[in-house]
């Protein structure tokens, strides 16, 4: 979809093989891009019934449930003008259009309605495609491409007319607004399974329209034991995981990973390990019948 702060646009494709393939329900509770889902080959799921995407932040719930309407959408942005590839200097203009709409729709009174949705889902858009990795939206500075890239909002509206990504919108079924917590008991069933990526330990304060802290994580831990469904949970390693999901009772999974936020030209990129915890086995990856097996893996039986 777009740049984001705790994006999985690259690593999706690594966690895609833990997802097992007999899911009937799939949500994902703090859904940003919705990055994991999109880079999902639909036809391994062939019960998949009910997709829910879901996420605190309003600007991000508007934005999805506006690109379920993607010819809609995409006739709002082609209203807006975008920096054109080869031309050296931006005109002002395009800064200033950024600021005013920065200001408009992170304003403390600002409110979404049906009558605005498609306007502020593509001023939205516009915020997020000039800023840096998609990084502190209400507060970044206007990036300038000097031409040399193509217009990010154009790359996002051929996104809306590209027939895989339209095959991903028309599944989703449910785009909600809600606490994590409020959406895990909504869907929570024996058939959902919960992709939960939070905002990582102490880098909670790097997201937009999200009050969470280490009551949250805590909270979140609890909810995910409790559940009866299945959950992949991402996280930054730190020392309360291994009381809150112990290795003996969760399946863990690492791998390392080049930090997007962290590119620069000419600079080696920082590394980082992501973590994966799983209610279920490990040998789900890749393997046939998977629902036959989970049973045998779940946390509560171990």
């Amino acid at each position: 979809m777009i740049s984001y702060i705790g994006g999985k646009a690259r690593i999706g494709k690594w966690i895609i093989p833990f997802i097992p393939r007999d899911i009937e329900t799939y949500v994902e509770t703090f859904g940003g891009m919705f990055w994991v889902f999109f880079n999902m080959d639909l036809t391994k799921y062939p019960n998949l019934k009910t997709v829910v995407y879901n996420d605190f932040n309003g600007l991000n719930a508007n934005l999805f449930k506006c690109s379920l309407e993607y010819d809609r959408l995409w006739n709002e942005l082609s209203k807006y003008p975008c920096q054109q590839l080869g031309v050296e200097n931006t005109p002002k203009e395009y800064e200033e259009m950024f600021k005013e709409y920065q200001q408009e729709i992170f304003h403390t009174e600002f409110e979404i309605t049906e009558e605005n949705k498609f306007e502020i889902a593509a001023k939205y858009v516009y915020v997020l495609t000039q800023i840096f990795s998609g990084s502190k939206p209400e507060t970044s500075s206007y990036t300038d491409y000097k031409g040399k890239y193509r217009c990010k909002v154009l790359i996002f509206m051929d996104k809306l007319k590209n027939p895989k990504y339209r095959e991903h919108f028309d599944k989703i079924t449910f785009v909600e607004n809600m606490d994590f917590q409020e959406v895990i008991e909504k869907y929570d069933s024996t058939k959902t399974y919960f992709y939960v990526d939070p905002p990582y330990w102490k880098t909670e304060n790097y997201y937009s329209n999200h009050d969470f802290d280490r009551a949250d994580h805590e909270r979140l831990a609890d909810c995910l034991k409790d559940m009866k469904g299945l959950f992949s949970l991402s996280y930054y390693d730190f020392e309360l995981l291994r009381k809150w999901f112990p290795k003996h009772e969760y399946v863990w999974e690492k791998k390392e990973f080049a930090k997007a936020a962290a590119a620069k030209s000419g600079v080696k990129q920082n590394m980082g390990e992501e973590l994966l915890i799983m209610n279920y086995g490990d040998n789900v990856i890749e393997t046939p019948c998977v629902g036959m097996q989970l049973d045998m893996f779940r946390h509560d039986y171990l």
